[in-house]
C-alpha cells in the first residue's frame, strides 16, 4: 500500500503541473452548459415569438378574403417587408399563387386551386410554411361548414367519429430528446477532461523515458496501472459530477415551461447520477490508457484518444434515433448511464435491476482491460513503443 500511495502521488503530482490537463478539465465543464443554454434559450425564442412573414402574393385581387385572413395571422405582401429583413425574404422567394378561376369555381362549389412555391428543405423556412398550410386549411374549413350550414346541414356530419384523447404526458415526461443531451453532455466532460491527462501519463511519459524508470523498480504492473487509472479517473470523475451541478443549476434558471417540458433536480438526482458517473470514470480512464499505450508515439496516441471522444456523442444519438430500444440497451455500459440518467431528469423511478447491472457490467469490462494493460506492460514493445 506504501508503494500504491508513493504511486498515486506522483502521478498526481504530475497531472496539476500539467496545464494542458487542467484546461481541458476546465473546458469540459463549461462548455456543456453555455451551449445547452444557448441551445435553449433560441429554441424559447423560435417557439414563442411568432414574426411577420412576408410572401409574394400571386393574384391577391382574386381573394381579398382570403389575404386578408392570412394578414390578420402575420403574413404579410413582399412589398411591406421592412428594410432590415428585405434581403432574407427576397432571398427566400415563397409564393403563394390563386389560380385565375378561384373566385369562380368557389361560387360554383368546386375546389379552387392555390399553389404555394418555396423551398421545403430550408430549414429556417419549414415552421413558417406549415403555419401557412395550417391556416389556409382552417380558411377553407370554414368555407366547407358554412356552405353546410347554408343547405340546413350541420357540419359535423362530416366527422362521424369524434376521438377525445387524454393524453398522460407530463412536462416531465416531454423532455426526452433534452434529457438525452444532458446526459450525453455529462458523460463528454467525462472524456474530454481525463483525455489529456491519459495521453500524457502514457505516451507522454513513455516519451520522456521515465516509464522504463518505474518499471525497472519492484513493483507490480498492476500497481501501477491503478495508480494512473485513479489520477485519470479522478480527473473525469470530477469534471463530469461539476458539469451535472452546472448543467442543473443552468437548466433551473431557464423558463423551459414556455417550451412545456420540465425536469426534475433534486439531491437525491444528483447523488444518483454522481454514485453512477464514478465506474464509467474508471471504464474512460482504463480505455484511454490502453489505447495510448498501444499508440507508438505521443501524435498517434491523441490520434486514438480522440476517436474515442465520439462515443459519449455516438451512443446518446444511436439511442434517440431508434424506433423501438431495445431492452437490453439499458444494461450495457454508456448506453444505460445515458438512459438511466434520462429516466432520472425525467422524473421517472429509478430501474434498480438496470442500475446495479450497468454498474457491474462497467466495473467488470473496465477490470478486465486493467488487467490486460498490465499484462502489456510487461512486454518491451508497449513499454518502448516499438513496432
Amino acid at each position: 500500500m506504501s508503494i500504491f500511495k508513493g504511486l498515486v502521488v506522483k502521478e498526481f503530482r504530475e497531472a496539476f503541473r500539467d496545464k494542458r490537463a487542467l484546461m481541458a478539465a476546465l473546458f469540459a465543464i463549461v462548455v456543456g452548459p453555455i451551449m445547452m443554454a444557448a441551445l435553449f434559450m433560441f429554441q424559447i425564442e423560435q417557439e414563442t415569438a411568432v414574426k411577420d412573414s412576408y410572401i409574394e402574393f400571386v393574384g391577391a385581387e382574386r381573394a381579398p378574403e382570403l389575404i386578408s385572413y392570412l394578414n390578420a395571422r402575420q403574413f404579410k405582401p413582399i412589398s411591406e417587408v421592412p428594410d432590415n429583413e428585405a434581403a432574407k425574404w427576397k432571398e427566400r422567394e415563397v409564393k403563394l399563387t390563386i389560380s385565375e378561376d378561384f373566385a369562380q369555381r368557389l361560387d360554383e362549389g368546386k375546389p379552387a386551386k392555390i399553389t404555394i412555391k418555396a423551398d421545403y428543405s430550408d430549414k429556417d423556412l419549414r415552421s413558417t410554411l406549415r403555419r401557412m398550410e395550417s391556416i389556409i386549411n382552417a380558411y377553407s374549413s370554414q368555407i366547407g361548414s358554412t356552405r353546410l350550414l347554408m343547405r340546413g346541414i350541420d357540419p359535423r356530419i362530416t366527422q362521424p367519429i369524434s376521438i377525445d384523447v387524454q393524453s398522460t404526458q407530463t412536462p416531465e415526461s416531454s423532455s426526452g430528446l433534452i434529457m438525452s443531451m444532458v446526459a450525453m453532455f455529462i458523460m463528454m466532460a467525462l472524456f474530454t477532461a481525463s483525455m489529456t491527462a491519459s495521453i500524457d501519463t502514457s505516451a507522454g511519459e513513455r516519451e520522456r523515458h521515465s516509464l522504463e524508470l518505474i518499471l525497472c523498480q519492484p513493483v507490480s504492473t498492476v500497481l501501477v496501472v491503478l495508480s494512473k487509472v485513479a489520477c485519470v479517473s479522478f480527473y473525469g470523475a470530477l469534471a463530469s459530477i461539476l458539469t451535472m451541478f452546472t448543467m442543473s443549476f443552468t437548466m433551473s434558471m431557464l423558463p423551459l415551461e414556455q417550451l412545456g417540458i420540465s425536469i426534475v433536480i433534486d439531491p437525491i438526482t444528483m447523488i444518483i447520477i454522481a454514485v453512477m458517473i464514478i465506474p464509467l470514470a474508471y471504464l474512460a480512464g482504463i480505455t484511454q490508457l490502453f489505447f495510448a499505450y498501444q499508440s507508438k508515439s505521443f501524435k498517434e496516441a491523441q490520434s486514438y484518444l480522440s476517436m474515442i471522444l465520439i462515443l459519449p456523442m455516438m451512443v446518446p444519438f444511436a439511442i434517440m434515433m431508434l424506433p423501438h430500444k431495445p431492452a437490453w440497451l439499458d444494461y450495457i455500459p454508456l448506453a444505460g448511464q445515458n438512459v438511466i440518467m434520462s429516466d432520472l431528469y425525467k422524473g421517472e423511478a429509478l430501474d434498480l435491476a438496470a442500475f446495479a447491472f450497468t454498474m457491474l457490467t462497467t466495473l467488470g469490462v473496465a477490470v478486465v482491460m486493467t488487467l490486460l494493460l498490465a499484462r502489456s506492460l510487461r512486454s518491451e514493445k508497449v513499454v518502448l513503443g516499438l513496432s
